[in-house]
C-alpha cells in the first residue's frame, strides 16, 4: 500500500489546498481568456502573467503532495529565459508540461477541492458536534436547538449524540487516508512526469550508466595493467635475468652466482609485494575478511585526522559493497592528501531503499568535481544507479554525499 504522512499533516495539506484554490481558479480562467484573445494582443499579456503564475501554483501544490505521499515528484519545464514575449509563449505552448498544469487546475478546483473539502468536513464533524452541543446547554436562550431539531437530554437521547460523534471520528479515521491518496495522487500524476517521460528518462539514465560502466571497468583494467607492467613485471623479468646469469655464473664464479641468487630471492619478494597490492586494489583482503564497516575504519585509521565515524551498512552484494567501499576510500584519500583537514566524518545507514553515505571534512574546500578520482567514483556508482554530489566551497567544508539502491 502507498505511504502517506500521518493525519495531521494530511489535514494541513487539505487546508493549504484548499487556499490554494481561489488563486488556482483564478489562473486557469485568466489562461483561458489569455488563449482566446491571443490573437488580439491584450490575451499575450494575460498569458505573460497567468502562466508564471501557474507555474509557481503547481510547484507549491507539488510540493504538498510530496509531503502528503512521502514520495518525490518530479516536472521539467522548457527553459524560456532570454526569450521576447512572442517567442516565450510558443515556447510555452509548445511545452507539455504547461498543458499538464492548465489539466492540473481544472482538475484541483473540482475533484481536487471537493476530495480536501470532504476530509475536512469529516474531520471537523465531531469536535463541531460537541462544541455546538455544549454551547447549547450552557447557553440555550442564545443558540437556540443544535441544528434546528428538537434534543433532548435523556440518557438515551445523549448515548445516541455520543455515539454519532464517535461513528463520525471513526469514519475520518479510517478514510483520512485513502481521500489523500485520491486527492494528492490526482496532483502527482497531473504534475509528475508522464509514464513516457519516466520511461524516457529510465532509459536514458541506464544508457548513461552503462557507459560509464564501461569506462570505468575499462579505467580499472588499464590500472591492474599499468600496476603489473610497472611493477610485478619487470621485478620478475629482472629475476629470470638474474636466474639466468647465476646458472652460467655458478661453476665459473659461485660467490657472483650467489650475489645473484640472493638478488633474484629480493626480487621475488617485492614482485610478491606488488601481486598483492594490485589483488588489494581489486578487492581487498580487509573487506572479505571483516566487512564494509570495518574496513573503512581501517583505512581512516591510517589518516592524520580525527574521524567521527556512524557506519551502519545493510548486507550488500560484494560488487556493490565494493564499490562503495573504494568511493569512500578515494574520498578519504583526497581528504588526507589536499583538505587540510583536522577532522572529518563518514556516515552511512540505509534510507528509503537506499544506502546514504556521507563523507565531510572542516578543511580548506575547493574540491573539483569534475576531477578523474571522483569522476571515477561516480561511474563505479553509476552502474548500480547510485548518485553522487559534491559540495566543496572555497573555505570548506567538503561533503561528500552518494545514494545508492540496495535490497533491505
Amino acid at each position: 500500500m502507498q505511504s502517506t504522512a500521518g493525519r495531521p499533516q494530511l489535514m494541513l495539506a487539505h487546508f493549504v489546498a484548499i487556499l490554494l484554490a481561489a488563486p488556482t481558479l483564478a489562473m486557469m480562467v485568466l489562461t483561458l481568456v489569455g488563449t482566446v484573445t491571443a490573437p488580439l494582443g491584450v490575451g499575450l499579456l494575460l498569458l505573460s502573467v497567468a502562466v508564471p503564475t501557474t507555474r509557481l501554483l503547481a510547484t507549491g501544490q507539488r510540493g504538498i503532495a510530496e509531503v502528503a505521499l512521502q514520495e518525490p515528484i518530479t516536472r521539467e519545464y522548457r527553459d524560456t529565459s532570454g526569450l521576447g514575449l512572442i517567442n516565450r509563449i510558443q515556447q510555452w505552448a509548445r511545452d507539455p508540461a504547461r498543458w499538464r498544469d492548465l489539466l492540473w487546475e481544472l482538475a484541483s478546483v473540482t475533484i481536487g477541492f471537493t476530495l480536501s473539502v470532504l476530509s475536512i468536513a469529516l474531520f471537523l464533524y465531531p469536535i463541531w458536534s460537541i462544541v455546538w452541543f455544549g454551547l447549547w446547554k450552557g447557553l440555550p436562550d442564545v443558540f437556540d436547538q443544535p441544528y434546528g431539531m428538537q434534543i433532548t437530554t435523556t440518557p438515551q437521547a445523549v448515548g445516541v449524540s455520543a455515539g454519532g460523534v464517535v461513528i463520525g471520528a471513526l469514519l475520518w479515521w479510517f478514510t483520512a487516508k485513502p481521500i489523500a491518496r485520491w486527492r494528492f495522487g490526482l496532483d502527482a500524476y497531473l504534475l509528475g512526469l508522464s509514464r513516457k517521460e519516466v520511461l524516457a528518462r529510465r532509459v536514458q539514465e541506464v544508457t548513461t550508466s552503462r557507459a560509464q560502466g564501461a569506462d570505468a571497468a575499462a579505467a580499472e583494467l588499464r590500472r591492474v595493467e599499468r600496476d603489473l607492467h610497472d611493477g610485478a613485471q619487470a621485478r620478475l623479468v629482472a629475476l629470470g635475468m638474474n636466474l639466468g646469469l647465476a646458472a652460467e655464473l655458478i661453476e665459473k664464479d659461485p660467490d657472483a652466482a650467489r650475489q645473484l641468487l640472493l638478488e633474484a630471492r629480493d626480487n621475488s619478494g617485492v614482485a610478491l609485494q606488488d601481486i598483492r597490492s594490485v589483488v588489494r586494489g581489486i578487492h581487498p583482503p580487509v573487506l572479505a575478511d571483516r566487512g564494509l564497516a570495518d574496513a573503512i575504519r581501517a583505512v581512516a585509521v591510517d589518516l592524520p585526522i580525527d574521524f567521527d565515524l556512524d557506519l551502519r551498512p545493510p548486507p550488500l552484494s560484494l560488487p556493490l559493497e565494493s564499490a562503495v567501499y573504494f568511493g569512500i576510500a578515494e574520498c578519504l584519500a583526497n581528504m588526507g592528501k589536499h583538505a587540510r583537514a583536522t577532522a572529518g566524518w563518514v556516515r552511512m545507514a540505509p534510507r528509503a531503499g537506499l544506502l546514504y553515505v556521507e563523507i565531510g571534512d572542516n578543511g580548506v574546500g575547493g574540491a573539483d568535481p569534475r576531477g578523474s578520482g571522483i569522476q571515477g567514483v561516480a561511474g563505479r556508482l553509476a552502474v548500480f544507479d547510485g548518485t553522487m554530489v559534491v559540495s566543496s566551497p572555497p573555505g570548506g567544508p567538503t561533503i561528500v554525499t552518494m545514494e545508492v539502491p540496495c535490497a533491505q
